[in-house]
Order: C-alpha cells, then sequence, then structure tokens
C-alpha cells in the first residue's frame, strides 16, 4: 500500500513538472522599420523577461516559413501573408496592429518609367511570395507593362540589397532599410506605397489556439510595443541607438527618413474599421486592443 502511495506521489511530481513547463512564445520577424518595436523591447531584455523569445529572419517569406513549419507561435507580416494562413475553422484568430506603408515598400530601377516601357526585357528582382508581389503587380498594371518585358528573379530584400549599378533594365521592389545601400549603388525610386492606393498593413498574426495557450505572454507582448511606441516618441535617440546594432542606419537621419516612410495605427484602428482586408472576407480578425501609455 505504501509503495503504491509512493508510485502515486511520483507520477503527481512528473505530470506537475510537465503542467508547470513553461517555454517561451516564439515570434519570427524580419528586418522593417515597422516592426522596429520587437527589436528595440527585445534589446532592453523586455521580452526575455515576459517568457517572449524574437527570432529574426532575412525576409517576410522566412518568417512566414518558420510560422507555418511550426518553428514561431507568431509571426509579423502583411495582410498578403497573413491571408495565407488564417485558421480554416470558425475560430478567431487575433492581430496587434502596427503600421500601414506610407512609401516605406519601394520600387527602384536605373531607368525611368518612360525608359523602361520601351525595354523588350527588364529583370525584376523581389521576393515573389510577399506583397512585393502585389506592389509590382499594382505598378505594371498602372504603367501597362507587358507580361512578355519581365522576367521575375525571386531574391530575398537582403540579396537584391546588394546589386551594383546594372547596364540592362532593371527593377527592384524593396522596402526600408533596404532601399538605403541601393540608392547609394544609384538606383532612383520610381514608385511607392506613398503614391498608390494600395493598402499595406502590418500586424503581429496570432492563431486562436496560441492565444488560449500564450495568453499572458501576448498580452504582455501586446503592452511591449505599446511601451516600445511610447519611448520612440519621447526619446527617439536612444531607440535609434538601441536598434540600430539590427538595422545598421548610417546615421540617425536615416533613421528618421525610414520612420516617415510608415505611419503608426497600432492605437488607431480607424482605417482598419473602414477596410477590414487583413484576412479573407469571411475571415475579420480580432483587434487585440491597445494598450494606452503616458498622455
Amino acid at each position: 500500500m505504501i509503495r503504491i502511495f509512493g508510485i502515486i506521489l511520483i507520477s503527481i511530481f512528473f505530470l506537475g513538472c510537465e503542467v508547470k513547463e513553461n517555454r517561451p512564445i516564439v515570434v519570427s520577424t524580419n528586418l522593417w522599420i515597422g516592426y522596429s518595436p520587437l527589436y528595440y523591447a527585445n534589446k532592453r531584455g523586455w521580452l526575455r523577461q515576459n517568457n517572449i523569445k524574437l527570432v529574426r529572419t532575412v525576409s517576410l517569406g522566412e518568417s512566414f516559413d518558420t510560422f507555418a513549419k511550426g518553428s514561431a507561435d507568431v509571426f509579423c507580416g502583411t495582410q498578403y501573408e497573413i491571408r495565407k494562413f488564417c485558421s480554416s475553422d470558425d475560430k478567431t484568430d487575433s492581430v496587434i496592429l502596427l503600421n500601414r506603408s506610407n512609401g516605406g515598400d519601394m520600387i527602384l530601377s536605373n531607368l525611368s518609367i518612360e525608359e523602361l516601357k520601351s525595354q523588350e526585357k527588364i529583370d525584376v528582382y523581389l521576393e515573389l511570395d510577399s506583397v512585393n508581389l502585389s506592389l509590382f503587380e499594382y505598378f505594371k498594371n498602372k504603367y501597362s507593362f507587358g507580361d512578355s518585358q519581365i522576367n521575375f528573379i525571386d531574391k530575398t530584400p537582403d540579396i537584391s540589397s546588394k546589386l551594383r549599378m546594372k547596364q540592362t533594365a532593371t527593377i527592384i521592389v524593396t522596402y526600408s532599410p533596404y532601399n538605403l545601400s541601393l540608392v547609394k549603388n544609384g538606383y532612383k525610386e520610381i514608385a511607392s506605397t506613398r503614391d498608390t492606393d494600395l493598402l499595406v498593413l502590418d500586424a503581429i498574426y496570432i492563431k486562436s489556439d496560441t492565444v488560449e495557450k500564450f495568453s499572458q505572454e501576448i498580452d504582455r507582448l501586446n503592452f511591449l510595443v505599446a511601451k516600445s511606441l511610447s519611448d520612440l516618441k519621447s526619446n527617439p535617440k536612444e531607440y535609434f541607438n538601441l536598434i540600430n546594432e539590427e538595422f545598421r542606419f548610417e546615421n540617425y537621419d536615416e533613421f528618421r527618413e525610414a520612420l516617415s516612410s510608415i505611419e503608426w495605427i497600432y492605437d488607431n484602428h480607424s482605417i482598419v474599421a473602414k477596410q477590414r482586408k487583413i484576412l479573407p472576407n469571411h475571415k475579420k480578425p480580432n483587434l487585440i486592443k491597445p494598450y494606452q501609455i503616458g498622455g
């Protein structure tokens, strides 16, 4: 009897250990000025302190793939990536809104639009399985480029950013901060989300079952986004100094220029209230309520 009682106690002990196992929630994100609050919170040590692990990827596509393969619980992306992996059940997935692109996604070239239109072939460097393609398709249709002119070259933005000036007709679809090195190499911006009516939103995407499993961590993540944005507003130079090990802006002015290419919508959901397009039409996401910090 005593032996049986001992076995039961040991079993309860190990079951208790299983219940108390508390691995961190994993967030995958690529390098984009609109995701910088996560990098800031990570540099502050806030993520680790709140059982959150940040995994940096080289592109939107890799960030999505990391999530889709189960190596991350949460990922940062635009509505174009998010649409590929919304829940198929009746449960409601959630998002923490971050920003809308207002020039942060752009198209660069070594030729003007008129010069490009006269070319038989144009090499187009972009990450095909991402919002890059949506922006390019909008551009192509607006200026009536023919499909036969276009030669797609699927490259992540970090690879494309290293392109030297080409002699042949070239277009590069990219986003901040990867445009900076291309401009220094002589490429010129010919279009961006600032001069189109294409809506590009960025958000942290969380499946419904993850919300249930990591409710406390998600609440803290939401708070830390708010805290990081509050610090950006009150002390932008300190914010810049902390994130720049990752972003590698040459100076503070480049950082400020990058910031001007997005509009923070974390605590302003009006744009989404008018256009509920983050998920497919039959799926309306739960917009996680923002924290209010400061005045």
